[in-house]
């Protein structure tokens, strides 16, 4: 009798220890990222860098990409927004998979000069992270119908700013934006960095997984 019952509780200790071990790892594992939509395809473009060579959307075609707009003049948001972008630049600065963008919403004032100055405030890295500029007009139809945000590049107001949008993009290997962000917000861009680890790692997926 006293062996069932030592033997019974024993198996009840194992069971109690399983169920409490499952229900640990599962409080403490992270919760994988949902899988993104694929919302749409960016028109192709072709704009200058800081650096005065020619970054296209055909150049970037297999790396995903954070794109935001900016202008150097930028009192409101634009420092809050390279400043994040400046956190995801350090998160992936050995990673070449992984691009960043931004796009001028200011190209009268922006040129190639003002931008490099720029993207020295940020330490922005040549090669990992573009300050573009061109024509406005080839600009405005980026931002409105291939990111599909609107802006306004011709009012400026008493102190010279522009108002635009805050909406950061992520945009897979394939030119799809996948996902929209308000790049001022801190939490958003811990969510931006863990939906770009999901893309990388969806671009390997076999078929069917």
């Amino acid at each position: 009798m006293k062996g069932r019952v030592a033997n019974t509780l024993v198996i009840a200790v194992i069971l109690f220890l399983s169920v409490g071990g499952y229900y640990l790892l599962k409080w403490y594992m992270p919760t994988p990222p949902k899988p993104l939509p694929q919302l749409w395809s960016v028109t192709p473009f072709k704009f200058v860098s800081q650096t005065g060579d020619t970054i296209s959307s055909a150049l970037l075609k297999g790396h995903v990409y954070v794109a935001d707009f900016i202008f150097t003049n930028c009192e409101g948001t634009c420092p809050n927004l390279s400043r994040h972008f400046m956190e995801i630049q350090n998160a992936y600065k050995e990673d070449t998979r992984v691009k960043l963008l931004s796009f001028s919403v200011d190209p009268d004032r922006d040129s190639i000069g003002a931008l490099k100055e720029y993207s020295k405030r940020y330490n922005a890295t040549e090669g990992k992270w573009f300050f573009m500029t061109g024509a406005k007009k080839d600009l405005a139809d980026l931002f409105m119908n291939g990111f599909k945000v609107p802006v306004d590049m011709d009012h400026l107001d008493a102190k010279g700013q522009i108002t635009h949008s805050e909406k950061v993009m992520l945009v897979d290997g394939d030119g799809m934006v996948r996902k929209y962000y308000d790049g001022t917000v801190d939490n958003n861009i811990d969510s931006l960095i863990n939906n770009i680890e999901y893309l990388l790692v969806e671009k390997h997926k076999e078929p069917g997984q």
